[in-house]
């Protein structure tokens, strides 16, 4: 296991909202508090206490994703600078190979919150297995955890920590992959396909953008290719490995 303290300078503390069953109540309510919480927000600014990543829309040649996790002063203003204990642990994950984490971050004066952010590195391992990372806070000298949970409808959900899953794999086939079109989705076909034609791997998430006679002219041309590195396969040439189903070492079949 890995870890790492990692101290930030905070140059203000916000007046922010404390949040118990999702209602809103001011900080002058708790007299002179001085707390720091992981405020991250979802569809329906919903809290969260996680969130899960994956590199396959990125571009293929893109090897760095960042996360900004946002940590929320909770509290009146100071006039100095306050520093935030945060760590950073994983069981699979090694920082400099798999991540990387800011030396140090400072709230600007008037600021009322920052993002801690955290550097994702697409490695080959991430093609066969996720990897995961813990941030959680800890009390110090000029912050306590005052805020600790959070109730939302049958759910409980951490403040002080915050898990990053993260992965180059699907775990579900993109919104706009037609199986009567393209033949069943597999990852091996979604990475020839944007290699190949040069498609955005984005674009998959939007029918507005691949429409069906675009994934006809795709399997055109995917064909197209495939056959003809089997030919130069068959004739013990020099052929793109690609075309090959990782699991039956069969070329790839779209339809």
């Amino acid at each position: 296991m890995k870890k790492r303290i990692t101290y930030l300078a905070l140059s203000i503390a916000a007046v922010a909202s404390l949040a118990s069953a999702c209602v809103e109540r001011h900080p002058d309510n708790f007299g002179d508090i001085d707390a720091v919480y992981f405020n991250n927000r979802g569809a329906g600014d919903v809290l969260l206490d996680s969130t899960d990543v994956t590199f396959v829309y990125e571009p293929l040649g893109e090897t760095k994703m960042e996360i900004p996790v946002t940590v929320q002063l909770l509290g009146r203003a100071a006039g100095y600078d306050r520093r935030v204990d945060i760590s950073v642990t994983s069981d699979n994950a090694v920082e400099g190979t798999d991540y990387l984490l800011p030396e140090e971050a400072v709230l600007p004066a008037g600021a009322y919150s920052f993002d801690y952010t955290v550097t994702l590195l697409r490695t080959g391992e991430l093609e066969t297995a996720g990897k995961e990372l813990k941030l959680e806070l800890h009390a110090n000298e000029f912050f306590s955890l005052a805020l600790d949970r959070m109730e939302q409808t049958a759910d409980t959900v951490s403040t002080v920590t915050y898990r990053i899953l993260f992965s180059d794999m699907f775990t579900t086939a993109p919104a706009a992959w037609e199986d009567e079109i393209l033949g069943e989705f597999s990852q091996a076909k979604f990475e020839l396909v944007c290699r190949v034609l040069g498609i955005d791997p984005d674009d998959f998430n939007d029918a507005a953008v691949m429409t069906l006679p675009r994934q006809m002219y795709i399997l055109e041309e995917i064909t197209g290719y495939i056959s003809d590195e089997t030919a130069k396969m068959d004739a013990g040439q020099d052929f793109d490995e690609g075309i090959l189903d990782p699991e039956t070492g069969a070329p790839l079949k779209f339809q």
